[in-house]
């Protein structure tokens, strides 16, 4: 197994505006050595390296079908999208949270260029629901290890399973529920995760997700602030969940907007933001 400075040393040799710099590089050792790696401590290494390069292999067509299914059947198994699961303060989020962000890149692929059977396609689409309804680690950024950020790169994973082909419209309201589970998590989100889960919102729609019932989701999250806030009162949970939800809101009103679209929301979002600034959870 390859030393971190060794796996770095080998991946800033790279160069992919020379091509000829992987030349005579063992692919599936070095693929094997980044899923190894793929939750290292050290951001530059996880971040910059082994996420930047898996991207550039794939998008510049350097892997077989081969080689990309096992990725997608590695990065789903439980040493790396589950391992760990639950935990949180804990450094194994990083390998989840790479390993989820290395399959929205291989749905991406798929969906361009199809090398998946359906099966494994619909395998990676739940495995996408079942992480994100079980992560428990909320951290954006990690102070001297980077960017956990594990529920925007789910998030970022559940809207290339929207959005491929695939992707059965009787799971809209899955997905809704789903969302809603990210947003009640014990956590308060400061790194835009509202942004990348609303982005799963806008990949339901494209879907033809009816309209109304977005409309219906948003007043049961609204509903449900006005319920904690009943049960708990200026609870530190509350206050918590009120402000991940009313972000949220925030990035849906003004996105519908700037599309001209969802005026029903909208207007219920604006009624609702104006009672909760005024301490009104009637």
């Amino acid at each position: 197994m390859y030393t971190e400075s060794l796996l770095k040393e080998k991946l800033r040799k790279i160069d992919f505006n020379h091509p000829d710099s992987l030349k005579g590089m063992d692919l599936d050792q070095l693929l094997n050595e980044m899923i190894i790696h793929i939750g290292s401590t050290d951001g530059e290494l996880r971040d910059q390296l082994i996420y930047t390069n898996f991207y550039r292999f794939m998008e510049g067509n350097y892997l077989s079908s081969e080689q990309m299914s096992f990725l997608l059947d590695t990065c789903m198994d439980e040493h790396h999208l589950f391992f760990g699961i639950g935990k949180r303060e804990d450094d194994s989020v990083f390998t989840r949270a790479f390993s989820s962000l290395v399959l929205a890149v291989l749905l991406n692929k798929d969906r361009a260029q199809p090398f998946l059977s359906a099966d494994k396609v619909h395998k990676a689409i739940e495995a996408s629901f079942l992480y994100l309804e079980a992560e428990e680690d909320t951290r954006g950024y990690v102070d001297g290890k980077g960017w956990a950020h594990s529920i925007a790169h789910g998030a970022d994973y559940l809207v290339e399973g929207i959005r491929h082909p695939a992707f059965p419209s009787e799971l809209h309201q899955r997905c809704l529920n789903v969302i809603k589970g990210c947003l009640l998590k014990d956590g308060a989100y400061m790194d835009e995760e509202d942004g990348r889960l609303f982005f799963a919102i806008e990949a339901l729609l494209e879907k033809e997700m009816n309209a109304e019932s977005l409309f219906v989701w948003i007043k049961e999250l609204s509903e449900l602030v006005n319920k904690h806030f009943k049960e708990e009162g200026y609870s530190y949970l509350f206050y918590r969940k009120k402000m991940n939800i009313e972000n949220f809101f925030k990035t849906c009103y003004f996105r519908l907007k700037w599309q001209g679209a969802g005026i029903k929301v909208r207007d219920h979002i604006e009624t609702v933001l104006e009672k909760w600034h005024n301490h009104n959870y009637n």
